[in-house]
């Protein structure tokens, strides 16, 4: 099975010509890490809490280590996803964070327990 990047809210706007809503960002380097799988659609979700959470809870219920968390969208439905996705994954998440001077995504490890930490740090 192939690792997935979780997007969570893909980032549109209307293009003046047609009147249709068109993607604003590029991730074909999100193929670099797995599949891209969109979360939750475009709009204001976090406004409903509950229902965006049920939909997160559906679209990252395979979360594992092999997956990733591209944090684009609605900030508030990033944070949720985050806390989904650590739920899941017994406190483990990776996320994708675009470096814009390097044009690539750098992988941040987050572990709430401690797990990625070594043995004898004093962090």
């Amino acid at each position: 099975m192939r690792n997935k990047c979780y997007i969570i809210q893909e980032p549109m706007k209307r293009d003046v010509a047609s009147g249709t809503m068109v993607p604003v960002m590029d991730f074909r380097k999100v193929l670099e890490y797995g599949e891209p799988v969109v979360c939750l659609p475009t709009g204001r979700v976090s406004l409903s809490p509950g229902p965006m959470i049920d939909t997160l809870r559906e679209k990252l219920k395979d979360f594992s280590d092999e997956d990733y968390i591209v944090s684009v969208g609605d900030p508030t439905a990033i944070f949720a996803a985050a806390m989904v996705a650590s739920d899941i994954n017994c406190g483990k998440v990776k996320a994708l964070k675009w470096d814009k001077d390097a044009r690539q995504y750098i992988v941040v490890n987050l572990d709430i327990h401690h797990r990625t930490r070594k043995e004898n740090s004093n962090a």
